[in-house]
């Protein structure tokens, strides 16, 4: 075998457990949400200055980065796919955000959300279900949840939006 063939098969085994293989345990496929769906995510949780939003999978970091330059709000974004995170971090570098926004590598379920005052998620249901619990241990009273598509089962939504599939809640 060649030494280019070798050095090929050690980058693509390389990608695949540094990046897809955790993907079957941790977490869900990216799928961004569009623009119109962010905008209406952070309408709907009344965003002030100086708040402080946790994006939970953030992606790309658009809900970030959209919440620090609209919102002067403060951001941080969890991620466990380490591709996400460096294309998270190189956006809010290059937009100069940094002294707002922090993006973390990370699994959700290992950040304190004590210091959220927003929290926006589009997870799976199952993933929604196990972070329920978390909410309510680590959310203080007030905090608010904006989930696209998959609810909270057993919490009442404050707020729900049928056309985007965004449902807000309130920590109690």
């Amino acid at each position: 075998m060649s030494l280019f063939f070798i050095l090929i098969l050690i980058i693509i085994l390389f990608l695949f457990f540094w990046w897809i293989f955790p993907l079957f345990f941790n977490g869900i496929p990216w799928q961004p949400t569009d623009m119109k769906r962010v905008k209406r995510m952070l309408e709907m949780a009344k965003l002030k200055p100086d708040e402080t939003l946790y994006d939970l999978g953030c992606g790309d970091g658009r809900i970030l980065i959209y919440a620090a330059q609209n919102y002067r709000a403060k951001a941080v974004g969890i991620e466990i796919n380490p591709w996400l995170f460096a294309l998270s971090w190189v956006r809010v570098f290059f937009l100069g955000l940094h002294h707002r926004v922090k993006v973390e590598l990370k699994n959700i379920h290992d950040v304190s959300l004590q210091n959220a005052d927003v929290v926006t998620i589009f997870l799976f249901q199952n993933v929604n279900d196990l972070l329920k619990d978390k909410f309510l241990k680590e959310l203080k009273p007030g905090a608010r949840i904006v989930s696209y598509v998959w609810i909270l089962k057993d919490w009442n939504p404050d707020l729900v939006d049928q056309e985007y599939r965004l449902f807000k809640y309130t920590r109690k």
